[in-house]
């Protein structure tokens, strides 16, 4: 997904911001939230996924596929379409773009569980430097 409103869009005006001399604030419990409603959305799509695999499939749509090789062709595609097969990626399936979507949800979970951490490391270093010249936070 390209363009101005591609998810990456948003991380390269963000990154940039910071980067170019802009002022980056953390709130700890802003964080918290970000990696549990990541954990959220993964969790659906997981399920969304396991969904897709037991109801999506075109084993019988009523075209005569029992009969008629057109029909039984026309059927095969919409299966493959939904969970996978042989002439579509798996990418280009409803299955496939669930397990995407769950997988960015899980990046972007560990993404902020680590941006939390180093905040975390971040802080208590920095308390401790101070603490060690004699100020009071």
């Amino acid at each position: 997904m390209a363009g101005p409103q591609a998810p990456e869009a948003g991380w390269k005006a963000f990154t940039e911001n910071v980067v170019g001399g802009g002022n980056l604030e953390l709130d700890p419990a802003g964080i918290e939230q970000c990696i549990k409603l990541c954990q959220e959305h993964a969790d659906h799509m997981k399920l969304l996924g396991g969904r897709a695999r037991r109801e999506l499939r075109a084993t019988d749509l009523g075209l005569g596929e029992q009969d008629i090789d057109s029909a039984k062709q026309l059927a095969r595609k919409f299966d493959e379409k939904a969970i996978g097969g042989d002439d579509i990626e798996f990418a280009n399936t409803a299955v496939g773009l669930f397990l995407a979507h769950e997988t960015y949800a899980s990046d972007m979970k560990s993404m902020f569980e680590a941006v939390l951490a180093s905040y975390k490391e971040q802080d208590a270093a920095t308390a401790a430097r101070l603490g060690s010249v004699g100020v009071q936070l």
